[in-house]
């Protein structure tokens, strides 16, 4: 029920609430990206928020903390796409039903499990802590899925993220590599409309 970033920068903050990758995100402040806050916040009601609502409540805070009003534009970007291979999805169907929360997260650097998770999911993921750009997906498949996908990262992919270093019989292809042989799909890149926001308004309002 608790939510808690430190050192957090409002760019950052705006990008979780609304699942941009930091392409997506046009104007604001010079201090967007350089001052940084912390947000502690506790949840209401029962059972455990999903990532979703964990946004919509951070969207919340902003647009009473910080009065952030935008609009959103379609503008073409180079993005990631996620297909299908042509030999079909290596992707084990999911049981769970659609409220039944996705559980997607990393283990450590270049593995990433998922249960019960859409490929929007899987898209958020890549996009948001992976890869340079955004990602969508294109490839039509709108159910959910089990996976594991393991692969060895680039000086460029998930600095952030702590793991051991892999043995000589443990590494993985790379990401675009082991997509297409574990899941079988495609990251390609290529260019396509999507949503922009663009900042209107931005103030830290003072408080007592």
């Amino acid at each position: 029920h608790r939510f808690l970033t430190f050192h957090t920068s409002l760019a950052d903050l705006i990008q979780f609430a609304y699942g941009l990758h930091p392409r997506q995100l046009v104007g604001g402040p010079g201090w967007l990206e350089s001052s940084k806050f912390d947000v502690v916040g506790l949840a209401s009601g029962d059972g455990q928020p999903s990532e979703q609502e964990w946004m919509k409540m951070m969207a919340n805070l902003l647009a009473e903390r910080f009065q952030v009003r935008f609009h959103l534009e379609k503008r073409e970007l180079s993005v990631y796409a996620i297909t299908v291979d042509r030999d079909g999805p290596r992707l084990e169907p999911s049981d769970g039903g659609p409220d039944t929360l996705p559980n997607i997260g990393f283990r450590g650097r270049g593995q990433l499990v998922a249960r019960n998770a859409t490929l929007n999911d899987l898209a958020w993921e890549l996009q948001s802590a992976v890869l340079d750009r955004p990602v969508v997906d294109q490839s039509g498949l709108r159910k959910r899925f089990h996976f594991t996908l393991s692969w060895t990262p680039d000086e460029f992919q998930t600095p952030a993220l702590a793991g051991e270093a892999r043995t000589a019989a443990e590494i993985a292809p790379n990401l675009f590599t082991a997509i297409r042989q574990q899941l079988g799909l495609r990251l390609t890149t290529t260019k396509s409309n999507v949503d922009v926001m663009v900042l209107e308004r931005v103030a830290l309002l003072d408080r007592d």
